[in-house]
């Protein structure tokens, strides 16, 4: 980590996270701001490494930095006065572009309550995977299939999860999840609480790849690493984020998994100053887009698979030009996005973009309704659940995965707690897509390990897994599942379409 915290307490707007619900904000579109009239904003400079007076230029401009990437050339800067300080940085010959320091959300849609049963007379489930209850690793797997295929490769085989930690005592995931080498972004949490899950969304994530034990995930035995970068309240800001995917890539991870979101722009911020009521411009493109761009490129470069949601705001991604407007019209901090806007890390080069389906117990596939699609901006469909095809059918059609066994109803109500005891919980969304796409590129990573002894690029691994996808909707590429549904037998089995 290449962090700078030059302040001892930093304080950043977070999101009100009902778990009980799983009411989560699906992205973010305000500025972080914090005591008073200070604003915190998002700098890249044209370089990719940072002036060596970079601090006196943020001072003398009448700003101070909070966190900083060095290789990518990417500071986050407080300041009381962000009008005259946009003038003067944007003044700068080395400076490329500045922006609202956004806050990014844990990537799940909100569902309408469903009257369910929650008292179970029966005694808990001791076996989740042979119990029916995980429709999605069984179709993504064709019933568990590939699990033992090149298991013993898998260990040496790195998935990244970027989210909210892990519990890493938890049952099933606890003899592949690797604490040491695990990091937390979330300052003021550095030697505290470290990496672990306060939240629930990690622990669910990374149950979904690799959980080796009443549950079973895509990928069991493949090595899980955190890379905690969202508080107990869901809210992170994207200078962490892309300082994970570097510090990622530089441990050595196989696999990103990124199931987070926001929208950027590629092309003009605007901020009109409230004092004076002057339009000052941010600059040419938007400074964390390019912030993104760079630590992505960093991550494939160094041989990193990345996969990341494609967002849960029922969008066409295909049209930037409209999410602009969607956005700008929910906009009231004095920011003005012209030009394209895009949902990021989703729509970054290099990234794997996955898509939402619902379906299990019988029911035909279909693109969850809140999932993001769009032709060319989607790679590959996976299960993410939905409330059934009426949407009123209850938590089984959503996702079940492991959540800490610290915490109370880590997932959609109580009634998994009764099912199967602490530890497990229903969630939906294109967050729990995301990992079923990592897992199958970690299996196959782990196959061709075991085959050759060198791991493969993540242009082979993409091209691995949309060959082998399951089509679905219209024959061929389509915008709601992109090459089709990921699958794990055919990945390793080499079944093409």
């Amino acid at each position: 980590m290449n962090r700078v915290l030059r302040k001892t307490s930093i304080l950043f707007l977070v999101f009100v996270l009902a778990l009980s619900t799983m009411s989560f904000p699906v992205f973010a579109t305000d500025s972080v701001k914090t005591k008073g009239n200070t604003e915190r904003l998002l700098v890249v400079f044209k370089s990719e490494s940072l002036p060596g007076d970079v601090e006196e230029i943020v001072a003398a401009a009448g700003g101070e930095i909070t966190y900083e990437v060095s290789k990518i050339g990417v500071i986050e800067v407080e300041t009381n006065s962000p009008g005259s300080f946009l003038k003067e940085m944007m003044n700068n010959r080395d400076v490329l572009s500045i922006g609202p320091s956004q806050e990014v959300s844990l990537d799940l849609p909100e569902f309408n309550e469903v009257n369910e049963e929650t008292t179970q007379t029966p005694p808990p489930i001791n076996n989740i995977w042979e119990s029916g209850y995980q429709w999605d690793i069984e179709q993504v797997t064709n019933n568990g299939a590939s699990h033992d295929l090149y298991k013993d490769a898998r260990s040496e085989v790195v998935v990244a999860v970027i989210d909210s930690g892990f519990d890493f005592d938890h049952p099933d995931l606890k003899d592949n999840v690797d604490l040491e080498n695990s990091k937390t972004f979330v300052p003021g949490t550095e030697g505290v609480t470290d990496s672990w899950d306060y939240n629930s969304h990690g622990t669910h994530v990374a149950g979904t790849i690799g959980a080796d034990g009443s549950m079973k995930g895509v990928a069991p035995g493949v090595t899980l690493r955190s890379y905690r970068v969202f508080g107990a309240s869901g809210g992170a800001q994207q200078i962490w984020i892309t300082d994970a995917i570097m510090a990622a890539a530089d441990d050595g991870a196989d696999v990103i998994n990124m199931s987070l979101g926001g929208t950027r722009l590629l092309g003009q911020w605007f901020y009109t100053d409230p004092e004076t009521g002057e339009k000052v411009r941010g600059g040419n493109s938007a400074a964390d887009f390019v912030a993104y761009i760079r630590a992505i490129r960093y991550a494939v470069n160094k041989g990193v698979t990345v996969v990341s949601s494609a967002g849960n705001s029922e969008q066409d991604l295909k049209s930037p030009a409209k999410v602009a407007d969607w956005q700008n019209a929910n906009r009231n901090d004095g920011w003005e996005a012209r030009g394209a806007v895009f949902f990021v890390p989703a729509q970054i080069p290099g990234v794997i973009t996955v898509s939402a389906t619902g379906g299990g117990f019988g029911t035909e596939d279909r693109l969850a309704f809140y999932s993001n699609y769009g032709n060319g901006a989607i790679d590959l469909g996976a299960p993410g659940g939905d409330l059934g095809p009426t949407r009123t059918e209850g938590s089984k059609y959503l996702v079940l995965s492991a959540v800490p066994t610290y915490m109370e109803f880590g997932g959609r109500g109580p009634e998994a707690e009764a099912l199967f005891g602490k530890g497990y919980g229903w969630k939906g969304g294109t967050s729990m897509a995301a990992p079923q796409v990592s897992g199958v590129a970690a299996a196959y990573i782990a196959q061709v390990l075991a085959e050759t002894g060198k791991k493969p690029s993540p242009n082979q691994v993409q091209a691995r897994l949309q060959q082998t996808a399951v089509d679905a909707g219209k024959n061929g590429y389509d915008e709601f599942y992109g090459h089709g549904i990921v699958n794990a037998e055919r990945a390793l089995l080499n079944i093409r379409k």
